[in-house]
């Protein structure tokens, strides 16, 4: 065989290789579910959540309730998501927001969830709950406030708060509604 025929054969072996790894490398990451948060060990964690009044994106009060919103209300646990329109993971877990959120209202005693604007401008952040179909309560933090009290430096960053008020979990990145789900039952809160 000539030189120039073992050289084709070879480039054809090594292309049809590198498509069959492209190939199965794309179908594993397609059947992938969504990427998890990670639990982190915040120091809000055993905490009292802090007590801040907040405005929603329309600047009205983020409750008709006489309590401060961003605290559980009536026996409800809380979960507090900081997220950015700028942010591809808060895109990416926006539909799962929706579903836990869903999905607590219709129970007695479901958690609540507040969406907290991070560092970005109420009018993009209306614009991505628009786009995104979200159900869900959105505080804006223009000053960073809430952030700041929370520690919060990026988005996604996720906090539930037990109805006594005390911070019990906190993960950074995307979160699923399996995993909220699995920490409010596991707490007793919900099931």
């Amino acid at each position: 065989m000539s030189r120039p025929r073992r050289l084709r054969r070879i480039t054809i072996g090594i292309t049809a290789t590198i498509a069959f790894v492209s190939i199965a490398l794309i179908a594993l990451l397609a059947s992938r579910g969504p990427a998890s948060a990670i639990p982190f060990q915040s120091p809000m964690i055993g905490q009292e959540a802090p007590k801040l009044r907040a405005t929603n994106l329309s600047g009205g009060a983020l409750s008709t309730k006489d309590e401060v919103p961003l605290t559980p209300i009536g026996g409800r646990p809380l979960v507090v998501n900081f997220f950015a329109s700028w942010c591809a993971p808060c895109k990416a877990e926006a539909p799962e927001l929706n579903a836990f959120s869903y999905d607590q209202s219709l129970k007695t005693n479901g958690a609540r969830l507040v969406g907290v604007v991070f560092n970005d401008a109420d009018s993009a952040a209306r614009a991505f709950a628009r786009s995104e179909g979200i159900l869900y309560e959105f505080a804006a933090d223009s000053g960073g406030t809430i952030a700041s009290a929370y520690g919060v430096t990026s988005p996604p960053t996720t906090f539930l708060i037990n109805t006594s008020g005390k911070v019990v979990e906190a993960w950074i990145g995307p979160i699923t509604a399996s995993q909220l789900d699995k920490a409010v039952v596991s707490k007793g809160y919900s099931s």
